[in-house]
C-alpha cells in the first residue's frame, strides 16, 4: 500500500500514513488515525501528570498525603499502602457493558468512582514527593526516576544515579547539577549530552574527558579551557580565577552557547541508529520519529521508550512489544490504549492495573484475567463479549482511539503536554483544552528578596535554609509570561545547600518549576525538519576542531541529507554523521 495523506481531524494541517504504519494497523486490526502523530502524542501527555503535586487527605483514612490529584477531583484517592491492599475490592466497581452508549462514556463514569492512586511510585525510602518512580531513597521533587538516592529536582535520574539535582536524563551518575543527558559522569556542572566525563563544567558533547571547562565537542581530553588545551598548573589557575557567582556562571554559560554556535554539530543526539529518525536515540533499528528512546526495533511515533519493538504511538514505557497507543506502562505484549499500567498482555483500554491478562476496559485491577469494566467473565464469555464490544465501537467510532481528552483527570497546565507543547491558558481552551486554576492563592511572603540572595556559595549561610526566597521570575511582566508555573517562592533544603557547598554553585535565584522550564528550553524540540548537511567541503576555520582527512565529498559541498530536530532557521552548524565524526576531535 503507498503512503497516503490526511488532514488532521484535531490541528487541520496535512499529515502522512506510511505504508509501514498501513501494515500494522491492519495487523492489529485497527482503522488508521484520524490525527497526526503529534496531536496524538499530545492526547497521551494529557493523561500524563509528573509534576503538579498536590497537599489533600487520603480518602480511605483521611490522613494528609502528597497526590497528582488536586484535592476537588471527581473521584476518591487512596495512599500508596492503602491502594496496593486487599481493604477494598476493585471488582465490586464491575458493571454491565450497556451496547445502547459509546464505550468511552461508560468506562468513564465507571472511573469516576473507583479510587485513585495517589501518585504512581513503589518501593521507594524517604521519597515522598516522587512519582512516575520507584526504588529510590531520600528523593525529592524528582519523576520518571528509578534506582537513585539523594537526587532533587528534575526527571529521568536513572540507573544508580546519587546526589545530583536539577538535571534531566541522568544516568549512572553522581554529584551532577544542571545536566541534560548525560551518563558516566561525576561532578559535573552545566553539562549537556556529555559521557564518560569527570570535573566538567559548561560543556557539550564531550566524551571520556577530564577536568574541562567550556568545552564543546571533545573526546577524551583533560585540561582544556573552552576547547584551548593547557597545562594541568595553567588550567588550574584559570579554575580558581573562576569566582562561582551567579553573574560568573552566567557569562559562562554565555560564552558556551556562543562556542556551540560556530561547531558543528551532528544532525541528532544519540548512537548507533539505523534506518531510523529522531532525537536522544541510541541502538534502534528501522524506527521513524523515536525521541528519547533506545533499544528499539521496527516502531514510529515513540517518546521515552526502551526495548520495544513492533509498536506504535507509545509514550513513557519500558519492554513492549507489538502494542498501539501507550502511555507510562511497564512490560506490555498485545496491548491497546492503556495507561499507568504494569505487566500486561493482551489487555485493552485499561488504566491504573497491575498484572493483567485478557482485560479489557478495566480500572485498578490487580492479577486479574477475562475482566470487562472489572466485572470478571469465564473465558468464553469474555471472548464472545469482547468481540461485540469492539463491533460497537467500530460503529461508534471509537476503536483503535486512545482516551478522548476530555476525559483527562488533568488540566492541560497540569500535565506534561505543558512542557512539551506550550500553550497560555486562552490557547489551550482555544483548542478545547481544559485548564486547572488553583483554588489556593500563591500568596508567599518571601523574607529574602531576590537582590539579597548571596552570589556565591561562600557567601551563603545555613540559616538560608530558613528563608522563603522571591523567585526572580516575579520580577518582569516577561518572565512571569514565560513561566506560568511559577511559585512566586520557595526554600532551600539543607541537602540541596550540602550539594551546591560540594560543587562550588551559587543557590538558584528561580523556583524548582522555572529551572526546570529553562532547562527543558535548552532541548531541541521533539519534531523534525528535512535538511542538507552544512559542510563544505573544507578545514573547519576554527582551528579548535581538527580535520582528520579529506571529506568523502572533496571540496564540494556534503550531497547528505536527513531529518533532523534542529530547524532551519537555527544558527547552529548542522553536520551528516559522516562529516561530523571526521571534524570531531
Amino acid at each position: 500500500m503507498e503512503a497516503q495523506t490526511k488532514n488532521c481531524q484535531n490541528c487541520k494541517k496535512d499529515f502522512t500514513i506510511e505504508p509501514d504504519d498501513f501494515t500494522f494497523y491492519e495487523k492489529i486490526k485497527v482503522p488508521p488515525p484520524t490525527l497526526c502523530s503529534q496531536c496524538r502524542y499530545i492526547r497521551r501527555l494529557l493523561d500524563r501528570n509528573e509534576w503538579s503535586l498536590y497537599r489533600r487527605k487520603c480518602d480511605f483514612t483521611g490522613e494528609n498525603i502528597v497526590s497528582i490529584y488536586r484535592p476537588d477531583a471527581p473521584f476518591p484517592v487512596y495512599k500508596q499502602d492503602i491502594w496496593k491492599s486487599d481493604t477494598w475490592d476493585p471488582l465490586s466497581y464491575g458493571r454491565d457493558f450497556d451496547f445502547s452508549r459509546p464505550f468511552f462514556e461508560q468506562y468513564d463514569e465507571m472511573r469516576r468512582t473507583i479510587p485513585h492512586l495517589a501518585l504512581v511510585a513503589f518501593d521507594s525510602v524517604n521519597s515522598e514527593y516522587s512519582n512516575q518512580s520507584q526504588y529510590n531513597k531520600d528523593c525529592y521533587m524528582v519523576s520518571a526516576s528509578g534506582s537513585s538516592e539523594k537526587c532533587m529536582y528534575g526527571n529521568w535520574y536513572q540507573d544508580n544515579c546519587y546526589f545530583s539535582a536539577d538535571c534531566s536524563i541522568l544516568g549512572k551518575s553522581e554529584f551532577c547539577y544542571e545536566c541534560m543527558n548525560c551518563w558516566r559522569c561525576s561532578s559535573c556542572r552545566w553539562c549537556e549530552d556529555c559521557f564518560d566525563c569527570v570535573s566538567v563544567s559548561f560543556s557539550s558533547d564531550c566524551h571520556g574527558c577530564i577536568n574541562c571547562f567550556g568545552c564543546v565537542g571533545m573526546r577524551n581530553k583533560q585540561y582544556c579551557w573552552f576547547n584551548e588545551q593547557l597545562s594541568k598548573e595553567e588550567y588550574e589557575k584559570r579554575l580558581n580565577s573562576f569566582d562561582g557567582s551567579r553573574n560568573a556562571v552566567a557569562e559562562m554559560f554565555r560564552k558556551k552557547q556562543e562556542l556551540i554556535q560556530g561547531l558543528p554539530r551532528k544532525y541528532y543526539h544519540g548512537t548507533k541508529i539505523f534506518s531510523s529518525t529522531g532525537d536522544y536515540i541510541k541502538n534502534i533499528e528501522n524506527s521513524r520519529l523515536n525521541f528519547n528512546c533506545n533499544d528499539n526495533k521496527d516502531t514510529a511515533y515513540m517518546q521515552d521508550a526502551g526495548l520495544t519493538t513492533d509498536s506504535l504511538d507509545i509514550t513513557e514505557v519500558l519492554t513492549i512489544e507489538r502494542c498501539y497507543e501507550l502511555q507510562g506502562v511497564a512490560t506490555a505484549t498485545r496491548c491497546m490504549v492503556l495507561r499507568s499500567s504494569w505487566v500486561m498482555t493482551d489487555c485493552y483500554y485499561c488504566d491504573m492495573s497491575f498484572s493483567l491478562s485478557d482485560c479489557f476496559g478495566c480500572f485498578g485491577l490487580r492479577q486479574k484475567q477475562y475482566c470487562i469494566l472489572n466485572k470478571a467473565y469465564a473465558k468464553e464469555e469474555y471472548g464472545f463479549l469482547k468481540a461485540k464490544i469492539i463491533e460497537h465501537m467500530k460503529k461508534t467510532g471509537e476503536w483503535g482511539n486512545y482516551f478522548p481528552e476530555k476525559f483527562s483527570p488533568f488540566g492541560y497546565n497540569e500535565s506534561v503536554a505543558q512542557i512539551y507543547f506550550p500553550l497560555t491558558k486562552e490557547e489551550a481552551l482555544k483548542k478545547g483544552y481544559t485548564w486547572y486554576d488553583r483554588k489556593e492563592e500563591r500568596n508567599y511572603k518571601p523574607t529574602m528578596e531576590t537582590g539579597a540572595i548571596p552570589q556565591r556559595i561562600a557567601d551563603t549561610p545555613d540559616s538560608i535554609t530558613e528563608e522563603v526566597i522571591q523567585c526572580v521570575s516575579q520580577l518582569t511582566e516577561e518572565g512571569k509570561r514565560l513561566h506560568e508555573e511559577c511559585t512566586t517562592a520557595f526554600r532551600m533544603t539543607p541537602l540541596e545547600l550540602g550539594l551546591y557547598r560540594k560543587l562550588g554553585v551559587p543557590i538558584p535565584s528561580k523556583c524548582f518549576p522555572c529551572r526546570r522550564t529553562d532547562r527543558f528550553a535548552l532541548r531541541n524540540p521533539r519534531k523534525l525538519w528535512h535538511r542538507k548537511c552544512n559542510c563544505a567541503g573544507k578545514t573547519s576555520v576554527n582551528t579548535t576542531y581538527i580535520n582528520r582527512g579529506s571529506h568523502f565529498h572533496g571540496e564540494a559541498r556534503c550531497p547528505n541529507e536527513f531529518d533532523t530536530s534542529y530547524a532551519p532557521d537555527r544558527k547552529e552548524i548542522v553536520y551528516c554523521e559522516t562529516c561530523y565524526q571526521q571534524e570531531t576531535v
